[in-house]
């Protein structure tokens, strides 16, 4: 696909859901009972317009084909299918571990679909049926939303149980891989070791090649159980950053010998495996459109007012994304490296934040983390960060306006 032809789609999309806004909000969120050859013509259209307009010439009598009213069904189904799964809020459903604003769940669903991509892929492999449904990118992870039905899941498999998922991989395509390895190492050779030559870079990034395979680290989820079918999440990190600015990532998803950690009385153990989940194998091969929201946005502190803190720091900087917020601190002494407790105060002060319309996120009921110069907390469900207009730091207001916006 073109950059024009993306960008056109966007549009069409962008419009279509502007113009009926108010009606799609107001649809039956029963699904419509569409007829599977309907269905099947539909995927074969949108999949190949040209091509299906080829195969209709050569089964019918020779006629000049209008391609124009071609491309334009085309894009009018490919606006009915997205703007249904907006209105029914489908992808809430596939990722509720994301969370939902429940003041304003459709704004919620629009970041998802915002940053998603429809799959729909379904395999079926003995008595085993897997789909993957959707997938979430934020810029810096990725989840796979998957529904599993099989009549062979043990019972005491429940939400949040602990998988073995040692046959399990995800896979770049190499050409991207290969590029995107390079650039990450590229990344962290010219801030570890900036004395380098450009022919040692170029020899200590090809050994990391040489060194590492292209399977990417994910982590398991089980979201829920409902009879024989399971909601399985998966994440991985990947970074938008290192990919081309219109390049869509494409990757391989295996699956295979999946089992839950338990002990004889089933427990939950971390050792060895228990019983199969989903035997497969399962391979799905899809690619990660581009976000439309921002990924993130990030703000120079460095220079403003900021709440003082009860420890010797102060916030230098702030980085939105649509799963949570980055702070960025400073000592006094540059040599100095906060204590555990103080690292705590530092996230304990990332109390909220304000939109646009005037709601405010609480974030101290979500996780937080640290990093080296940073600390990070998760928010309650999406947020576009373009929407966000203050933060409440130590329980005072400060207004990202007043703060320098930083475009990387």
């Amino acid at each position: 696909m073109t950059q024009f032809d993306i960008l056109l789609r966007r549009a069409l999309m962008d419009a279509n859901l502007a113009q009926y806004q108010r009606a799609l909000q107001s649809v039956d969120a029963s699904e419509p009972e569409f007829s599977s050859g309907y269905l099947r013509e539909r995927m074969r259209l949108l999949a190949d317009p040209w091509g299906w307009g080829a195969r209709r010439t050569l089964s019918g009598p020779r006629k000049r084909l209008n391609w124009r009213l071609i491309a334009i069904v085309a894009a009018l189904l490919l606006l009915s299918a997205c703007a249904y799964v907006v209105a029914t809020g489908q992808f809430s459903q596939w990722f509720p571990g994301r969370g939902v604003d429940p003041r304003a769940p459709e704004t919620s669903e629009a970041v998802l679909s915002g940053t998603g991509t429809v799959i729909g892929q379904s395999l079926t492999v003995g008595d085993e049926t897997l789909t993957l449904n959707a997938a979430v990118w934020d810029g810096s992870s990725v989840w796979l939303s998957l529904a599993l039905r099989s009549p062979r899941i043990p019972e005491k498999v429940r939400q949040y149980t602990p998988l073995y998922t040692g046959g399990c991989r995800l896979t770049l395509r190499q050409d991207q891989w290969e590029a995107y390895t390079k650039g990450r190492w590229e990344e962290f050779y010219t801030d570890a070791e900036p004395d380098l030559s450009p022919e040692q870079m170029e020899a200590a990034i090809q050994a990391r090649l040489d060194e590492e395979d292209r399977d990417q680290s994910a982590q398991f989820d089980v979201l829920g159980r409902e009879g024989d079918a399971l909601t399985l999440e998966i994440t991985t990190p990947l970074s938008a950053g290192l990919f081309p600015e219109t390049e869509e990532p494409e990757v391989t998803l295996h699956l295979e010998d999946i089992a839950a950690y338990t002990d004889e009385d089933g427990s939950p153990r971390e050792t060895v495996p228990g019983e199969i989940i989903l035997k497969g194998p399962f391979d799905f091969t899809f690619t990660l459109e581009r976000p439309v929201l921002s990924l993130s946005i990030r703000y120079d502190a460095t220079n403003a007012e900021m709440p003082p803190l009860e420890i010797p720091y102060r916030f230098t900087g702030f980085e939105l994304s649509t799963t949570g917020l980055t702070a960025f601190y400073a000592a006094r002494d540059p040599k100095e490296l906060p204590g555990p407790g103080e690292v705590l105060a530092l996230i304990d002060s990332l109390r909220g934040l304000w939109t646009e319309d005037g709601t405010y996120a609480d974030l101290t009921s979500m996780g937080g983390s640290a990093a080296d110069t940073s600390v990070s907390h998760d928010y309650p469900y999406p947020i576009d960060p373009a929407t966000v207009t203050a933060l409440d730091i130590a329980g005072t207001r400060v207004e990202l306006g007043k703060l320098e916006r930083v475009d990387e």
